[in-house]
């Protein structure tokens, strides 16, 4: 007998109806999952493709006939168009449908890819770059937005801490893989070997996400002149980060003019956006706090593992020296730790004020950045180890709980915006934090070389002293006497500076752990949760 709770007939309101609707609701079928896997792939290849080359900058220099400086522009270019192209995956997303754009962009992603290995100098190495920051940038936003209407909201942590993982792991991953495939094989293996990955993502992606329908008349009524402020601003505000260490920032007309008009185009796509009838990204989210809470955490995070990464990275090859695989061995460990601390973020979200879980991850990751501070020339791999662990560690505490706190009450309307700005504002305070740390390392060497200069005086007795012994050194080499006191004085202003750059790392480090401490503070100002029901 058919028990009264679901009887045919049953009221439409009734407890057993809404209960299977839930039920409903919450199931997700394995087709469901392989689509949100394979997105969440796609983020992670996006990602890697950012650093991957960075450990081969040299060799593509090389092979292209370009200076170091220029082949810095293979990054760069990547890097610039992929902003660009974040703010508009949602609208385009309306356009086309999820499964349309997806498919395509992984399609042509894979194409540009190819197109990297193959260019023949370095104007179609930067060309076909920035064609793949175009197309890989917007796979980021995009698999945050796969998880949000593909799962319900019970289900969706699960996906934020692979998604959480593969955005933080894949800087630490590219610069290791990318070094060993150079160093082992050919810098063309570089661009080769994504298609691996790319090809799972596409064939997952267009089997396992259903068709929808497409709004193609949202293409007349946009305001393209926005779009091209928007770009145009962007862009130029990339070039003003790449260029302005090396032009003395605002000493140069050059850049001062260009952050000009960076901020005057840019000014009016803000405008434009915010008070048009149809965006076709929401920047008014910017208003909720919870939302602008978890951004700036966003940006935190940005800061966090680019910049980090970068600093440590830049440290080791110009301080202890370490090759491109050494590097890699060190950054990996970040890696290691997430899988561990995102399981016990999953068992952890439906249990703990979310907001302390956050704070806990941004408390241990500014942790971690002061524990740096204290590097000298006997600082190895192992103290260096230690220390990337606990920072992998918080990592997921971070983002996996970042995604799902501002999306969680978010209106599916507004659900491609969220996606976007989110991850918009990680990746460009990234990029700010990359530019500033360049300067900062430059500019505090040279403050911390005057400073240590004072005290390095042939009239004190420890310098006098330092100097004595030095000179007797070489003259045991060279024999002349005045030969061996220049190699003395050389060799400790070497000493000066070696140690002045060192310091200069400390104080990048300790201003990271700043931010961090800044992102505890925004973690309680997001609102309580609301108490749970039975």
């Amino acid at each position: 007998m058919t028990p009264p709770a679901v009887a045919e007939g049953a009221p439409e309101g009734s407890t057993a109806t809404r209960s299977s609707d839930l039920a409903e609701r919450e199931n997700v079928t394995l087709r469901q999952w392989i689509a949100v896997f394979g997105a969440i792939a796609g983020s992670f290849v996006a990602v890697l493709n950012i650093q991957i080359t960075n450990a081969s900058l040299r060799e593509i220099q090389g092979a292209l006939s370009a200076t170091l400086t220029e082949a810095s522009w293979i990054t760069t270019a990547y890097v610039a168009s992929s902003l660009v192209s974040m703010p508009l995956t949602g609208w385009f997303v309306r356009v086309f449908s999820v499964r349309t754009y997806v498919v395509w962009n992984m399609a042509l992603f894979m194409i540009s890819v190819v197109g990297c290995a193959l260019a023949w100098d370095l104007e179609a190495m930067i060309g076909m770059r920035f064609v793949s920051g175009f197309f890989g940038g917007a796979l980021i936003p995009m698999s945050m937005y796969i998880v949000l209407i593909t799962l319900p909201v019970a289900k969706r942590p699960v996906a934020f801490m692979f998604w959480g993982i593969a955005i933080a792991l894949a800087p630490s991953m590219g610069p290791a893989l990318g070094g060993w495939l150079t160093e082992e094989f050919s810098w063309t293996l570089v661009f080769y070997v994504q298609l691996i990955p790319s090809a799972f993502v596409l064939v997952a992606l267009l089997i396992c996400l259903d068709p929808s329908p497409r709004q193609l008349a949202l293409l007349r009524r946009v305001n393209w002149l926005s779009i091209m402020f928007m770009a145009t601003g962007l862009l130029l505000l990339i070039i003003v980060l790449e260029e302005g260490n090396r032009n003395d920032w605002f000493e140069s007309q050059f850049i001062t003019r260009l952050t000009m008009i960076s901020a005057l185009l840019l000014t009016v796509f803000l405008l434009v956006q915010l008070f048009h009838r149809d965006p076709y990204i929401n920047l008014r989210l910017y208003a909720r706090r919870d939302f602008l809470m978890c951004c700036i955490v966003a940006a935190a995070f940005g800061v966090g593992v680019f910049g980090a990464q970068f600093t440590i990275a830049l440290y080791l090859i110009q301080v202890p020296q370490y090759t491109a695989g050494q590097v890699g061995t060190v950054l990996m460990w970040i890696g290691f730790p997430q899988f561990v601390s995102g399981l016990l973020v999953l068992w952890l979200i439906p249990r703990v004020d979310n907001r302390m879980l956050m704070g806990f991850g941004c408390a241990l990751f500014a942790a971690s950045c002061f524990l740096n501070i204290g590097m000298s020339y006997d600082t190895g791999y192992w103290d260096l180890m230690v220390i990337n662990v606990i920072r992998g560690f918080g990592q997921p505490f971070i983002m996996v709980v970042v995604a799902a706190v501002a999306t969680a009450a978010m209106e599916a309307s507004n659900q491609g915006s969220a996606a976007a700005l989110i991850n918009w504002t990680r990746d460009l305070a990234g990029a700010i934090a990359i530019a500033s740390l360049k300067t900062g390392i430059v500019r505090r060497s040279e403050f911390h070389a005057d400073h240590v200069s004072e005290h390095v005086s042939s009239a004190d007795p420890e310098t006098a002293s330092r100097l004595e012994l030095l000179t007797q050194r070489f003259l045991d080499y060279t024999g002349d006497l005045q030969q061996a006191r220049d190699q003395a004085v050389a060799a400790l202003n070497t000493l000066v500076e070696r140690e002045s750059l060192i310091m200069a790392y400390n104080d990048m480090f300790y201003g990271i752990g700043v931010v961090f401490v800044i992102a505890t503070l925004a973690c309680f100002l997001i609102r309580r949760p609301a108490r749970r029901g039975g």
